[in-house]
């Protein structure tokens, strides 16, 4: 999951630095923005598939799916942000793609979407021990290129590298591992409750059902390498296209008849 840094002129900006001492871990925010067309048209049909393939389909006209995640922070003075990780610049995509977004700036990237937090201590294998480690470990947080990590990597990195996302049902069923980065699936305890909205939005009476994960917390993100073959067939498919029309496609030579008067060269 991955979302593009956007510029506003009347809400404060994502930064690449820390703006502050973190005081408190808030929970992990997740982000549905329904006018995405990264979202819309190859992350959400992604994980519907998925699911669908699991036999863990949501119902009609539920709400659009989540496609991105941060780390919900407060800090000392109050403020409220999202460590988050971005792409779209040369320095987010090579050298450091995480920032620190204030949650109004976040909030307001929904559009006619939604974002939910949801308590750390919600995950599996998580407490509030843990989650004092996840706030030490912020205030001495180093970034690193989108390209080389993705949003929920960001996430399980902060958590001590603990996985808190679920791999691929589809690869489960088949016996085997795949890392999904983006949508998240996140691993909620089976006793988890959550707000009356989050469970509406995240299903998570799917999400209590999910088994644990078999693959690393930094394994390859199969769903980005599905998409990037696709990508690459694509391009391929229409250089290949192109050629074949340059090759066939039919020449006008001149037809004109030769004037009786012109002489030939000798």
């Amino acid at each position: 999951m991955a979302q593009i840094k956007t510029f506003s002129t009347s809400l404060p900006p994502s930064v690449p630095n820390r703006p502050g001492q973190v005081k408190e871990l808030r929970g992990i925010i997740f982000q549905s923005d329904t006018v995405s067309v990264l979202g819309g048209w190859i992350i959400r049909p992604v994980e519907t598939l998925d699911l669908h393939l699991a036999g863990l389909g949501r119902l009609p006209n539920t709400p659009a799916l989540a496609m991105h995640a941060g780390l919900h922070i407060s800090l000392e003075d109050g403020r409220e942000f999202v460590v988050e990780q971005l792409f779209g610049t040369p320095r987010e995509d090579f050298l450091d793609g995480m920032n620190w977004t204030p949650l109004e700036t976040f909030r307001a990237r929904d559009h006619k979407g939604w974002d939910v937090t949801v308590p750390a201590t919600a995950f599996r294998k998580i407490d509030e021990h843990v989650a004092q480690e996840v706030v030490a470990f912020l205030n001495n947080i180093h970034g690193r290129p989108f390209f080389g990590e993705d949003c929920t990597m960001l996430i399980e990195r902060a958590f001590g590298k603990r996985r808190l996302f679920a791999d691929s049902p589809t690869a489960n069923i088949l016996g085997f591992g795949i890392r999904v980065g983006d949508p998240a699936l996140p691993l909620l305890k089976p006793k988890a409750r959550l707000a009356p909205d989050a469970e509406r939005l995240l299903r998570a009476d799917i999400l209590r059902r999910l088994p644990d994960p078999t693959t690393d917390w930094d394994a390859p993100n199969g769903h980005l390498w599905i998409r990037r073959v696709l990508e690459t067939m694509l391009v391929v498919a229409a250089v290949v296209g192109f050629g074949f029309y340059a090759k066939n496609r039919p020449t006008h030579r001149n037809t004109l008849p030769r004037s009786p008067n012109l002489k030939r060269k000798s």
